[in-house]
């Protein structure tokens, strides 16, 4: 049994066919779209609070008051924040529309999607 190019040549597709295999792929562009412009909502949303958020503990660890512990957890928290902002970066940049399974649920793959 041939593809759908194959039966294209051979005459065998059919319009219904045709017009099945068009209406699917506007509908996958569509939700792209609304992914993307999802996606480019959140970052811009989320970028100022982070930046923020890793300002406000730079300051608290140039004051220079800390304690050696209270001082690594806040490198911990800017290093979290600093991952933040590297997926925040990766979502800006998503191009296409690939999913994977994650418990159940279908996600975005971010990582397969950045151009």
């Amino acid at each position: 049994m041939g593809n759908a190019i194959e039966r294209s040549y051979s005459g065998s597709i059919g319009q219904e066919e045709l017009r099945i295999q068009q209406h699917n792929l506007i509908d996958l562009a569509e939700r792209f779209q609304g992914v993307r412009e999802t996606a480019l909502a959140v970052c811009h949303h989320f970028s100022q609070p982070l930046t923020v958020i890793m300002c406000l503990i730079d300051l608290l660890i140039m004051k220079g008051e800390l304690k050696s512990d209270s001082e690594e957890i806040l490198l911990n928290m800017k290093k979290q924040a600093e991952l933040m902002q590297e997926l925040l970066t990766k979502l800006r940049k998503v191009e296409s529309y690939k999913i994977k399974n994650y418990n159940g649920y279908k996600m975005l793959n971010i990582e397969e999607n950045i151009s």
